[in-house]
């Protein structure tokens, strides 16, 4: 029974190989719209890069669930992509969306707020599909 168990293991390991996780579909890149001041209201744009030979899904949603942090006011905790794209004809995107995230914070500072980023992505090699959740950190500077 002990010989079963590890051979088991074994060959469980060989499957899964080194490195055998996904890649990184989607790349975000934050940037502030106009500077954000210390007591006031700014935006945060969320824009991202998919990886080359990857589609994401416009019609399940893409959600990025940011974590409240001391001395930042966000508005929403949880936000979710425009799933309309006008070049698309498929269900997936031509031109990736861009989430708006509205953000004020009590004092001049450099903060980090985490989230979770969630989509759905196909390989177009093969038609691979999953759900990729990616831990984030949106940097916030505030004069």
């Amino acid at each position: 029974m002990l010989k079963l168990a590890l051979g088991l293991m074994v060959l469980f390991s060989q499957l899964s190989g080194p490195g055998g996780g996904l890649p990184q579909i989607l790349q975000p890149d934050f940037k502030a719209t106009a500077p954000i001041k210390a007591g006031k209201r700014g935006e945060v744009t969320v824009s991202f890069t998919a990886l080359k030979g990857y589609a994401v899904d416009r019609t399940l949603p893409m959600t990025l669930k940011l974590t409240a942090v001391p001395g930042v006011t966000l508005v929403k905790n949880e936000l979710t992509a425009p799933s309309i794209d006008p070049k698309s004809k498929d269900q997936y995107y031509v031109d990736l969306p861009v989430i708006k995230v509205p953000v004020s914070a009590d004092k001049p500072g450099k903060y980090e707020i985490p989230g979770k980023l969630t989509y759905f992505f196909c390989s177009k090699a093969d038609g691979f599909c999953s759900r990729q959740v990616l831990d984030v950190k949106m940097p916030l500077a505030a004069e």
